[in-house]
């Protein structure tokens, strides 16, 4: 293939570089009505001629460090394997599923990589992680906070299959910025991406519970996983981390819910000091906004915390990371 002739060409004149090969799993195969193209299937077949990222694993493997995938999330429009065609979700979704829109395309990309894994002897003896180098959701206006709940909830689905997903450049960098000719401030997204970076862990860390996630609202296949992305912990997402050097324990809570809830969350085998930090995105509408040329309606709040509580009560809409030194 053309690509292992580049990749040898590039390897002799630098050895040291990571190699990331341009992949389209099913999923965006069909999204962009690409496979039908190929071979005349909506949905490929794995390892078919219109699977270009299990082609490319098939015969370039030896060459890739990391498989280059992207998407584009809809709330609005979805996958009617019947018909073979995107149409328009009536009724609309709640707006929990809504939120969970961007990480339901993440999950469907794990569950493709798995049947790889499974399909390709090759593959399973070297794995190589996914980079996601592009993505966003056609979910509202960039200003908004509305598509905050959505995007952690993407970022705790990456987390939470990290050993997959090892690389997640957002769309374009505007994107996080609110600006006008001559100023430009952190959107609320942007507020997202940094308060994650510079608060929560990298070490990721197991997560059970007893309130599992609803089925998926539609059927398997394509961008639809089988599965529905979150943790067992309904109607919340919970994920949780190291630091890179453990002396940090962090626990992320999603609340994509208008209304307010409590969690029991116990820590075992590892002991936290007397206090900590909570950080906090929690503003008092889904539909605050943060424009230059306005007061901001969106802050990334701190609030020192006592002893871990036996139960965290997290606001509406909100997105809340716990850091806890590690004694």
């Amino acid at each position: 293939m053309k690509y292992d002739l580049f990749a040898k060409a590039m390897l002799k004149v630098d050895p040291t570089i990571t190699l990331i090969a341009p992949g389209a799993m099913p999923d965006v195969m069909e999204g962009a009505d690409q496979a039908r193209r190929i071979n005349g299937q909506y949905i490929p077949d794995y390892l078919s001629s219109a699977d270009w990222t299990g082609q490319m694993i098939l015969h370039c493997l030896q060459h890739i460090d990391m498989i280059s995938e992207h998407y584009y999330a809809s709330g609005t429009e979805h996958t009617d394997i019947k018909l073979q065609k995107k149409v328009p979700i009536n009724p609309p979704l709640s707006l929990i599923e809504w939120e969970r829109a961007p990480a339901v395309q993440l999950r469907a990309k794990y569950e493709h990589y798995e049947e790889y894994m499974k399909l390709i002897p090759a593959f399973r003896a070297r794995p190589v992680p996914i980079a996601i180098d592009e993505w966003a959701y056609f979910g509202g206006a960039r200003d908004s906070y509305k598509v905050v709940p959505a995007y952690a909830w993407a970022f705790h689905e990456m987390f939470r299959h990290s050993d997959v997903f090892q690389l997640g450049a957002f769309t374009f960098a505007t994107a996080m910025m609110s600006e006008n000719r001559t100023q430009a401030v952190l959107n609320p997204t942007g507020m997202l991406f940094k308060m994650y970076r510079e608060h929560f862990g990298t070490i990721p860390v197991e997560v059970t519970g007893d309130s599992p996630q609803p089925k998926p609202v539609f059927p398997a296949g394509g961008d639809q996983p089988a599965v529905n992305p979150g943790s067992p912990t309904y109607p919340l997402d919970v994920v949780a981390a190291f630091s890179a050097d453990r002396r940090t324990f962090t626990v992320a809570v999603l609340n994509p819910s208008e209304n307010a809830q409590t969690i029991s969350v116990a820590i075992n085998g590892t002991k936290l000091a007397g206090s900590g930090h909570l950080y906090r995105m929690a503003p008092d509408s889904i539909n605050a906004i943060v424009a230059v040329d306005k007061k901001p309606e969106v802050h990334v709040e701190e609030e020192t915390m006592g002893a871990w509580p036996e139960t965290l009560s997290v606001k509406p809409f909100s997105v809340n990371i716990y850091s806890y030194p590690v004694q």
